[in-house]
């Protein structure tokens, strides 16, 4: 990740409604059945796992998109989501250029069908680098930035893997975020060269400290001031209500939230072709305040893993949640 300022959000948020429509007993005991079944999906989220996933990821000398390694760490988490009984898991290949030297590099995509084919999207970046950019040789554990991420898609997937839901999922974790979002822009191409139908996107980057204030996650809406990070002004509405779905679960979880705007991840590409994004973010990236930030010290031993577990948990609260609401 590569955040350096804090932006400021638009001040104008949606109105609520007032009304509030009556239900009927049969509705109301759909609601309840809804709501233990959430409570029961997320019970089921490890913490241990969390640990093993993201420790493993550190473990690799580096995950610089220049390095031979990245691909070795690409196969690990192939090799995981294919373990997690998901067939329909694929390398989307692109090319790109970095230091001026062209490079193969891939983002790793893994399906879970639904019982339509409107898409939601869970995304991270599994690359890391130091301080210096180009050096893909100096150990770089990216344990915060990003295995934090990673390690919560892989514990996602794994607890929704027998979940039959309505949307269909893709978990997608990217290369090439660090060179300038590589990966996303070219799987967002991908994305309308295909004609896909992709619904909503939750971006994951730094989820492992709560940096920003004790115990709060941010939740970034597609409304920044700057059109650098907004270029699409027409889905700003639907991202402020989508951040808000987030939000009202936070406490569910027993998390605290701020509200900002989205800034210098992958959900850009996706928002800059119109579509509906939000991001999950610990507020860490910042050099002046963060000395574990692009460092050999970003390391396992500094993340929260109660604050990773309940974030894990409320990015599944949320995915469910948007599942129910447009399926009745």
């Amino acid at each position: 990740m590569n955040k350096y300022s804090s932006i400021d959000s638009l001040s104008v948020e949606s109105n609520r409604m007032s009304a509030k429509r009556s239900f009927s007993d049969d509705q109301k005991i759909t609601t309840d059945r809804v709501e233990t079944h959430t409570r029961s999906v997320l019970d089921q989220v490890n913490t241990d796992k969390l640990r093993q996933n993201l420790t493993s990821l550190s473990k690799f000398h580096t995950r610089h998109s220049k390095s031979p390694l990245l691909n070795d760490v690409g196969d690990r988490i192939m090799n995981q989501l294919r373990g997690l009984g998901y067939k329909n898991c694929f390398y989307h290949f692109f090319n790109s250029t970095i230091d001026d030297k062209e490079y193969i590099l891939r983002n790793i995509i893994c399906n879970k069908e639904g019982f339509n084919k409107k898409l939601i999207i869970i995304c991270a970046h599994y690359d890391c680098i130091m301080e210096n950019k180009g050096d893909s040789n100096s150990r770089a554990p990216g344990a915060n930035d990003n295995a934090s991420g990673v390690s919560a898609i892989i514990e996602i997937a794994r607890v929704l893997s027998n979940e039959n839901l309505q949307h269909s999922i893709q978990f997608v974790l990217f290369s090439g975020e660090e060179q300038g979002l590589l990966g996303s822009k070219s799987y967002a191409k991908y994305i309308e060269d295909n004609k896909m139908d992709l619904y909503k996107l939750i971006n994951l980057d730094m989820i492992g400290y709560p940096f920003f204030a004790d115990n709060t996650i941010i939740i970034e809406r597609d409304n920044n001031m700057d059109l650098n990070h907004n270029q699409v002004r027409e889905n700003d509405l639907q991202s402020i209500v989508f951040g808000e779905v987030m939000k009202d679960l936070a406490s569910e979880v027993n998390l605290k939230f701020h509200l900002d705007s989205i800034y210098d991840s992958d959900y850009e590409p996706f928002e800059a072709n119109g579509h509906v994004v939000i991001g999950a973010y610990d507020g860490s990236a910042d050099p002046k305040k963060n000395l574990h930030y692009h460092s050999s010290s970003d390391l396992p031993e500094f993340i929260n893993w109660n604050y990773l577990t309940a974030v894990t948990k409320l990015v599944i609260a949320t995915v469910l949640k948007i599942d129910s609401i447009n399926s009745h």
